[in-house]
């Protein structure tokens, strides 16, 4: 499995090695091809905002976007599974009103673009439940792999006490 980052912002200093291994571990713990390669992209408001209005005809920066691979139109002996796209700034945000580390919320918003590119969805209520349920099975199991620092037998507290916003 590859990780390919790139950091086009420079506010904030993220451990990209860190983020590399978290990438890595999500990808084997939801079975990606051994041969599988993901594109993330760390960028700024201004990036992801035009992003947003190229592709989803939303004028506004998000938190990250998903962009699956169609592997259909490819012969390779790489797998690409698509590109993750994340705002810090936007990131940063919702860490302070969630009151927790930003850190922590790049990890959430990587679980959350990682299942988009496994075919996850969040437009009605019954897929909004099953992807919140995965993506708090993965929380637990970085917590477990001692990837992330989490209080045993509490409930990971920023996938609880977010909320999806479905546009």
């Amino acid at each position: 499995m590859e990780v390919l980052i790139s950091n086009r912002q420079e506010q904030f200093a993220i451990d990209l090695d860190f983020i590399k291994a978290v990438a890595e571990e999500i990808m084997r713990f939801e079975a990606s091809p051994e041969n599988a390669e993901l594109s993330l992209v760390f960028c700024d408001d201004d990036f992801i905002q035009k992003l947003n209005r190229d592709y989803r005809g939303k004028n506004q920066p998000t938190d990250v976007l998903s962009f699956p691979m169609d592997e259909e139109q490819f012969e390779s002996e790489i797998r690409m599974l698509g590109d993750i796209v994340i705002s810090t700034e936007t990131a940063a945000r919702q860490a302070e009103s969630l009151k927790h580390p930003v850190l922590l919320e790049l990890v959430f918003l990587l679980i959350h673009g990682l299942l988009h590119l496994h075919g996850y969805e969040h437009s009605g209520k019954v897929t909004r439940k099953r992807m919140r349920e995965r993506e708090v099975t993965i929380f637990r199991h970085l917590c477990e792999k001692k990837m992330l620092s989490c209080i045993e037998g509490e409930e990971p507290a920023p996938i609880i006490k977010r909320a999806i916003a479905v546009d």
